[in-house]
């Protein structure tokens, strides 16, 4: 039996990930298990002893994660063994994250019990807003969040150990100052639409990095991950990529994107 409450701390640019993290809660209470999600990128690592057992929802990026997802792990209170389990969300391949961040939770003296990692549709260089197999990559993904739940109060979940060639993958993406961030700033340079911008500034509240700055229009520095959370959740979709034509795209429901990335559940 899972130890309670369990929190599960989320991090979601499009809605993917919050809606994977919500279904595999919902299921826990279903059993009877009180389970809450958390904004990871907005809570202390500290705030996680609180927690009888520790969840970690979010998307792959760079083959890994994202360099603050990293740091709220590294920075995570020694475990005496509490149980933790991870969530991640993708459209290909990571490859530097279940066996890096297993070793890294050990390490800190946590158990971990379980991970998954769920194929949802891509939210980057889109050109279609849904395609058709949109729908049941979220259906299934759904499906096999509900199960890992399922698994994780049973104890039948598991975290396999990976080589340590997954290291050499994580080392591409932790630094946000790496030449692989950096060439993917220069690729695809956000920019805003002035005539569609409505100058709201919630762009700047949710960036999880702090990378816009609200002047007359947003101004992007040179921090940028690329969560997409910005231009999922612009109400004017204002902002998008320098001389391309792709579209937003959301995987949860607006008002629950917008609760946890400003308020938190």
């Amino acid at each position: 039996m899972l130890k309670e409450p369990v929190l599960i701390y989320v991090f979601s640019g499009s809605g993917n990930t919050l809606s994977l993290a919500e279904r595999v809660a919902d299921v826990l209470l279903e059993d009877g298990i009180a389970a809450q999600l958390r904004p990871l990128e907005r809570s202390d690592p500290g705030d996680t002893r609180r927690a009888g057992t520790i969840g970690l929802a979010f998307p792959v990026a760079m083959f890994s994660t994202y360099p603050f997802v990293w740091d709220f792990v590294e920075n995570l209170p020694d475990g005496h063994n509490k149980d933790i389990f991870m969530l991640d969300t993708l459209a290909g391949f990571s490859g530097g994250i279940v066996g890096p961040l297993k070793r890294a939770v050990s390490t800190r003296g946590y158990c971990p019990i379980g991970a998954t990692e769920i194929r949802m549709p891509s939210n980057y260089a889109r050109t279609d807003r849904e395609k058709p197999e949109d729908g049941r990559l979220r259906s299934r993904g759904s499906e096999k969040a509900a199960s890992f739940a399922k698994d994780l109060a049973s104890g039948r979940a598991s975290w396999p150990s990976i080589p340590l060639l997954p290291d050499l993958v994580k080392r591409l993406g932790r630094d946000p100052r790496s030449s692989a961030w950096r060439a993917m700033r220069r690729k695809f340079p956000l920019s805003v639409d002035v005539q569609k911008c409505s100058r709201c500034g919630l762009c700047s509240k949710v960036c999880p990095v702090g990378n816009i700055i609200m002047e007359a229009f947003p101004g992007f520095g040179d921090s940028c991950l690329f969560c997409q959370r910005c231009i999922s959740l612009c109400p004017g979709e204002a902002i998008g990529v320098r001389g391309r034509s792709f579209v937003p795209y959301r995987g949860a429901d607006l008002e629950k994107m917008l609760d946890m990335a400003c308020n938190g559940r």
